[in-house]
């Protein structure tokens, strides 16, 4: 029987407040701990029944500076209501990956795409996840990806403009470690208005 909430923020931040995921899977090579979006979907689906809603998910494809980026947009919708909420995740996909065809590198991206948009859009905690971190060396200030990908939606959600003069910036390591929390917190400052 759904839970009675009134509002879609009832219902959201209800399967927020009682979403459990743990991170069951284990990276044997790295050797990690993660989850990834299926685990996210089994522990989303029974609350969503809970509270009379469903999820849809779509994905985009946006080049910029030479770069493709998976935009994911995930949207929870109330039944009852007719409301909605959506949130976006970007990841950019590799131009190789050893072992992949172009297919399955589209895939994956995609897959991390969506789970940092379903992250966002149900407070699931992903910092300390192994799998998005950038395992590689870097030079000192190189922002990781869980920054880019916080200062790539935190700029798509305000317009496309925004969203390709901080991709650029990235690109050309504009922003890095020593500005990312100021940019950050413009970029928020911006979406907020």
């Amino acid at each position: 029987m759904p839970v009675k909430k009134e509002t879609l923020n009832d219902k959201l931040g209800y399967i927020q407040t009682n979403l459990k995921v743990e991170k069951g899977r284990k990276n044997s090579f790295g050797n990690y701990m993660y989850r990834n979006l299926e685990d996210i979907f089994q522990g989303l689906k029974p609350l969503l029944k809970e509270t009379g809603c469903f999820v849809t998910v779509s994905d985009e494809i946006k080049e910029i500076n030479g770069s493709n980026y998976i935009c994911a947009t995930a949207t929870i919708h109330s039944v009852d209501s007719n409301e909605s909420f959506s949130v976006t995740g970007y990841a950019r996909e590799a131009v190789t990956k050893k072992g992949m065809d172009d297919s399955q590198i589209t895939g994956a991206t995609s897959s991390y795409a969506r789970k940092y948009a379903f992250n966002g859009l149900f407070a699931i905690d992903d910092t300390a996840d192994a799998d998005s971190m950038d395992n590689t060396e870097h030079h000192a200030g190189t922002l990781s990806k869980q920054e880019v990908m916080e200062l790539l939606s935190a700029a798509g959600d305000i317009d496309e403009k925004t969203y390709e003069m901080i991709a650029e910036k990235i690109d050309n390591r504009d922003i890095n470690r020593s500005n990312f929390k100021v940019s950050l917190d413009k970029l928020k400052g911006m979406r907020n208005k």
